[in-house]
């Protein structure tokens, strides 16, 4: 099992190459994240917060990474491979250790 998600990791990492695709992408599982969030308290923030993620991410796969984003074809791996990747991010720019290569 821990060798699917290493490999699914690397597979989004590989789709996400351009500098600017992995920033959108980076807010754009912030938002995601909070959408889950606020689903418990606000729905129009959940939908707003939804919709910001799929435009960032779509922006950042059409217009900079020039490919179709992975949750077209394979919508539960798109979905964790991009929270792990995320939040090992997030863990990276707090703790200051580089985790993802």
């Amino acid at each position: 099992m821990f060798n699917r998600i290493k490999k699914d990791l690397n597979d989004y990492q590989n789709a996400h190459q351009n500098k600017w695709n992995q920033i959108l992408h980076y807010f754009a599982f912030l938002f995601a994240f909070l959408a889950w969030i606020s689903l418990f308290f606000d729905r129009k923030m959940t939908i707003c917060l939804a919709i910001l993620h799929y435009t960032l991410a779509w922006v950042g796969h059409f217009i900079f990474e020039r490919n179709k984003p992975a949750s077209f074809k394979y919508p539960f791996v798109g979905f964790y491979a991009g929270f792990l990747g995320f939040f090992l991010k997030t863990f990276e720019i707090i703790s200051g250790r580089k985790v993802l290569p």
